[in-house]
């Protein structure tokens, strides 16, 4: 990480700095994990990905969306106490900006590319494209269902916190067994995960508890309880039933807020702690670059131990050049990429 790089601001974050630094390595290791899936995505229909490390991206579906809404959800209780205004310009307008411009963006890329260098997952159809504003972009979606929820938060707060979380605890069962299907991927995950991000909004001191709990015996226990959980529903195959994948999801995010919370204690969650606070651009630009590496990769054959290795570069790669072009299109005013444009440009809160 280059030193200096200035952290992009998170519009409506008004965290205390200094205070929670778990929730930044807890967005850091989400991060990655999104980088890593995406390129996983990319590289395993060209047989690039061991079958093991497939699987284990398979199986950390429970863990980077949900902790990722969780974390989202946690600082949202002071945007929703502001004017409506307040909400609609930091959450709305901001992220329905960057998700129309990357999602026109990540077409036109994509599309550019050799065929076949995309997954089907990963691309649009023109068709597709026009439909965004309803039909969430499949690369996109998180923006898209930060604004939603945000909307929805702020018309429900005055709801029970125990009527939201028991509706969309029981709709993200539902979801999670299959019973419940969506025609959009995208809105199938939001309706998944939606019980994180009210989890995170109306149970931020339990999970501050939870963090301040951690030690290394209990991040053992739960990565053990979670792994073992995960490996007999599969044994079993009861994950189809109802409330199964939804108590692994609960598992696994428990289990990530004990490893952030440790990570931030270590010197080496540094790392973590940085890349949590400029999820932002890597979010934006990472399948752009994966797209470009795997065009690159079109006929190469390696052994298995080498597409080990392959995958890690690619993630590391992938991050590093996405804050790299970020500190150049900022430098070259060219900020708008990542902000509303102008004078419509989110500003830090004023203490």
């Amino acid at each position: 990480m280059p030193a200096g790089f200035p952290p992009p601001r998170r519009p409506g974050d008004d965290r205390i700095p200094g205070r929670t630094a778990w929730v930044d390595a807890a967005k850091g290791l989400c991060i990655v994990l999104v980088v890593l899936h995406h390129v996983v995505m990319f590289l395993e229909p060209r047989g690039l990905v061991p079958g093991p490390l497939g699987m284990l991206n398979t199986a950390l579906a429970s863990l980077r969306m949900p902790l990722f809404f969780l974390a989202s959800g946690l600082f949202l209780a002071a945007v929703l106490a502001r004017p409506w205004r307040v909400l609609l310009h930091r959450r709305v307008a901001l992220f329905g900006w960057l998700y129309a411009l990357w999602t026109a963006v990540q077409f036109a890329v994509l599309s550019a590319l050799p065929a076949g260098t995309a997954p089907e997952l990963a691309t649009q159809s023109w068709a597709g494209l026009l439909l965004s504003p309803v039909i969430p972009a499949p690369s996109m979606w998180f923006l898209y269902a930060l604004a939603v929820f945000s909307v929805a938060a702020r018309a429900l707060r005055r709801v029970p916190a125990t009527v939201l979380l028991v509706a969309t605890g029981v709709l993200s069962g539902l979801v999670g067994a299959g019973t419940l299907e969506f025609a959009s991927m995208a809105w199938e995950f939001m309706a998944r995960y939606a019980f994180f991000f009210v989890l995170g909004w109306h149970g931020r001191a339990l999970v501050e508890r939870l963090a301040a709990a951690t030690s290394p015996l209990r991040v053992l226990v739960a990565g053990v309880l979670a792994a073992g959980a995960a490996a007999a529903s599969v044994v079993l195959g009861v994950r189809e039933i109802p409330g199964v994948a939804f108590a692994l999801n609960l598992l696994a995010v428990g289990g990530g807020v004990l490893v952030a919370a440790q990570l931030a204690r270590w010197r080496i969650g540094a790392v973590a702690v940085a890349l949590g606070r400029r999820t932002l651009p890597i979010y934006l630009t990472n399948i752009l670059v994966i797209g470009g590496v795997t065009a690159l990769l079109t006929g190469v054959r390696l052994p298995v131990a080498a597409q080990y290795a392959l995958v890690g570069a690619v993630t590391a790669l992938a991050v590093v050049v996405t804050l790299g072009a970020h500190r150049a299109l900022t430098a070259a005013r060219a900020g708008w990429l990542y902000d509303l444009p102008g004078r419509w440009a989110v500003r830090p809160a004023v203490r």
